[in-house]
């Protein structure tokens, strides 16, 4: 088994259960979590407790697109039968539950990338990775690279960032042009997507870290763009609406992400280095 960080957190509990589930463990009862639980945290848990744990889990059952799991009473289930999205669908679990703390290996960048091919599926359309540290194609002065969007989205540049910005705030941006012929003359303005990845567990302090109005400044945007907030938990039915606006935009949590990539990343070299980290992960976290 691995390690269960932050056992008096129920929502924490109900990630490590999803990963052990799918990396193999065929079922839980909520009498095993409670020992689970007390085993790490020295003390009996609350029912209550235990019941928070369970209503995280079948509501998260009810979100998903893929049946990772299920639950039957007082049984949560593997769906041995499951493959495809199940690498992604740990990649998530495994950032929500222990962090991306660099000296954990986290790898956040692999977070990104997947996360742009979800958003890309949604929008269906372009994505373009702009967050540090940069991929190799892509420039690495912020300046250049903004020039760089610009120019891809037949937008006006205005002017650069302040050259001290790694990314200012962006880590995907990604857009629909429209279907005209040619692409090299296509008119400004179309549906724009500037979004920021949180993979830490710190993520409720970034909400509203994407300054917009800045890059309006940078971009002179024929429509102004929309937001996008990216975590890899499930944010809970009681926050989703105050969290959507402190955004101002559109939040992708796991549900979403894992929702639009039911078939699994297209990226052959993403896909071996997700694998690769994965493993990577369940050795260091492993009891």
């Amino acid at each position: 088994m691995l390690v269960l960080p932050d056992a008096d957190d129920a929502e924490r509990v109900a990630d490590w259960v999803e990963l052990e589930l799918s990396l193999g463990e065929e079922s839980f009862s909520k009498s095993k979590i409670a020992s689970v639980v007390r085993d790490v945290a020295g003390a009996e848990p609350r029912e209550t407790f235990v019941s928070d744990v369970w209503r995280h889990l079948r509501r998260r059952a009810s979100l998903y697109s893929t049946d990772f799991f299920e639950i039957h009473g007082d049984l949560a289930i593997r769906r041995a039968d499951v493959s495809l999205g199940r690498l992604e669908y740990q990649v998530c679990l495994f950032f929500s539950l222990y962090g991306a703390a660099e000296q954990q290996g986290s790898k956040p960048k692999l977070f990104e990338r997947m996360s742009a091919e979800a958003i890309d599926r949604y929008v269906g359309g372009k994505t373009f990775m702009f967050g540090w540290p940069v991929l190799p194609e892509i420039q690495i002065e912020i300046g250049k690279r903004v020039k760089q969007v610009s120019e891809l989205l037949q937008e006006r540049f205005i002017e650069a960032p302040p050259i001290r910005y790694k990314d200012r705030g962006v880590d995907i941006i990604s857009w629909r042009p429209f279907a005209e012929p040619d692409v090299s003359d296509r008119r400004s303005g179309q549906w724009v997507l500037l979004a920021q990845c949180a993979a830490g567990h710190n993520w409720p302090q970034k909400t509203s870290e994407l300054p917009l109005g800045s890059w309006v400044q940078y971009i002179h945007w024929a429509t102004d763009p929309s937001v996008g907030f990216v975590v890899p938990c499930v944010i809970h039915d009681s926050l989703w609406h105050e969290i959507t606006r402190e955004v101002k935009g559109l939040v992708f949590d796991r549900v979403r992400l894992v929702n639009h990539l039911t078939t699994g990343v297209n990226d052959a070299n993403l896909k071996s280095e997700l694998e690769a980290w994965v493993e990577e992960q369940i050795i260091e976290h492993k009891v």
